[in-house]
């Protein structure tokens, strides 16, 4: 994100400076000076003795006749800190130091995990109905075998429990 101050020059009498209040960056973000002249031309300088381990930027000198915008980036690596920006006109009688607070760079908000996908429960052989039909077969195999209707009976008998028992106790 980039940050845009306004420096106002000859606003309260000649070679005056009005500075805002302190700016705050993050590394990697450009602060744009805008220098707004509002008298006669004049000669500027800025320098920032103390910003080497936060930008390139070191000193200046403009002639300013209405406006002027000077790029300071500050580097992407840099800690936490602050340095200061001097304006100096009239060749040195007039200086006003404006303020850089480097912050770190807010933290992207954490995602949130996702939440766990239901998985369907694994298909299962159902125990109850699968012996019911092997214990039906076994009988209807033996009542083919022997000819004996008792053990058809059975068969029959144990297929309605089956279906009974898979009805009421079902999940």
């Amino acid at each position: 994100m980039d940050f845009s101050c306004e420096i106002r020059l000859n606003n309260r009498g000649i070679n005056s400076i009005d500075l805002p209040e302190p700016v705050r960056a993050a590394p990697g973000d450009t602060v744009f000076l805008r220098l707004v002249n509002e008298g006669s031309p004049l000669h500027l300088t800025l320098s920032a003795a103390d910003a080497g381990r936060f930008t390139d930027f070191c000193h200046e000198n403009l002639f300013v006749d209405t406006t002027a915008e000077v790029p300071i980036f500050i580097r992407k690596d840099v800690f936490p800190g602050t340095f200061d920006i001097e304006v100096i006109t009239g060749y040195g009688t007039n200086r006003a130091r404006l303020g850089v607070a480097v912050s770190e760079r807010p933290k992207p908000p954490a995602e949130e995990p996702p939440l766990p996908v239901p998985v369907a429960a694994e298909p299962h052989l159902p125990v109850i109905p699968f012996a019911v039909v092997a214990a039906a077969a076994l009988l209807f195999i033996i009542y083919a075998a022997t000819k004996m209707v008792a053990f058809e009976a059975a068969a029959f008998i144990v297929l309605v429990v089956g279906v009974l028992a898979a009805w009421f106790l079902r999940p």
